[in-house]
């Protein structure tokens, strides 16, 4: 989608996605779970989430169906999103939104500016304790959530 036809609703919101799939090879993974919650100003919309499971709950083609029309023209939000992004172009068939944010490299370069030549603790789990998040990344859901609560403290409130 052209970035001049999204919506004034795309506009303003964003899309944290994460993927569980049989395998870490996004050539040969079948996808077992995905999750996609939208965010909205300093919200995380919960109750309107989706949460997909390609094959069992629905047929493939319209689980790509109904996430490609949940993200829209939404800008991407994720912990090591590249792999979701693969695994979702490929059950919709087509190309997502080129504007992403990966959590971990803004957690990075946060991190890398305050630290003096020491290794920075990219784990999800540290991540979530160094932010101080309220949240068990635990599943797909968890780790959307997870991604979206570190995309809202690392953009809006300056830690």
């Amino acid at each position: 989608m052209a970035h001049s036809d999204r919506t004034d609703a795309d506009r303003r919101e964003h899309v944290a996605i994460h993927c569980e799939a049989t395998s870490f090879d996004p050539e040969s993974a079948r996808p077992l779970t995905f999750a996609a919650i939208r965010i909205r100003g300093p919200r995380i919309l919960t109750g309107s989430a989706l949460l997909l499971h390609p094959g069992s709950d629905t047929g493939m083609a319209e689980a790509g169906d109904l996430l490609h029309a949940f993200i829209g023209g939404r800008p991407l939000v994720g912990y090591y999103l590249d792999f979701s992004i693969a695994m979702a172009e490929r059950l919709t068939g087509c190309p997502l939104p080129e504007e992403r944010t990966e959590v971990s490299s803004l957690y990075y370069d946060r991190k890398i500016r305050s630290l003096s030549k020491q290794a920075v603790d990219l784990r999800l789990d540290s991540l979530v304790r160094d932010l101080d998040l309220p949240v068990t990344p635990d599943g797909a859901f968890g780790i959307a959530l997870t991604a979206a609560m570190a995309w809202l403290r690392l953009t809006q409130d300056g830690r």
